[in-house]
């Protein structure tokens, strides 16, 4: 079996292309939605909480090494503030992956939406006449006598 989008020679027991990651197999497409919508709910809830704890952690330990308090607050806030960030660009992709589900497009549409519908490599019909035949096959001995061919070796002043 081969890819649609890229062309790869695949196994026929994969559900997505190790080349491009394209889905091959159309049904299942609920489940698929399910778990990835799941994963990143997982994602963004580990990733906020871990985030908080670790500046719990590390504020503390700062408070009691660094003799100046401003140096401190401005880490904490550009923590919080790219921590937010970060959620903030997680729960986008989850928005839209509601909204997929909602419409009931495909997730992966969803959440690329310039990736095309089509497939992206026309692949050329099969045919065994693809190879040209050698006119003339190369000669061993040409071949390796010439690199055994003794070379005058001389000085140079």
């Amino acid at each position: 079996m081969y890819c649609e989008r890229c062309g790869k020679q695949l196994d026929d027991a994969l559900n997505f292309c190790n080349g491009c990651g394209a889905q091959l197999r159309k049904g299942g497409d609920d489940a698929g939605q399910k778990s990835v919508l799941n994963t990143m709910i997982t994602g963004l809830i580990v990733v906020a909480s871990v985030g908080l704890g670790m500046l719990a952690v590390i504020l503390p330990i700062m408070l009691s090494r660094v003799p100046r308090t401003e140096p401190v607050v401005a880490f904490a806030i550009f923590y919080l503030a790219a921590l937010v960030a970060i959620c903030w660009m997680m729960m986008k992709q989850i928005s839209k992956l509601i909204d997929a589900k909602v419409a009931g497009k495909n997730v992966y549409e969803a959440v690329n939406p310039s990736a095309p519908s089509q497939p992206l490599v026309q692949l050329p019909a099969k045919t065994t006449a693809q190879l040209e035949e050698q006119r003339q096959p190369p000669s061993v001995v040409d071949v390796t006598t010439r690199t055994l061919e003794e070379v005058p070796v001389g000085r140079r002043n």
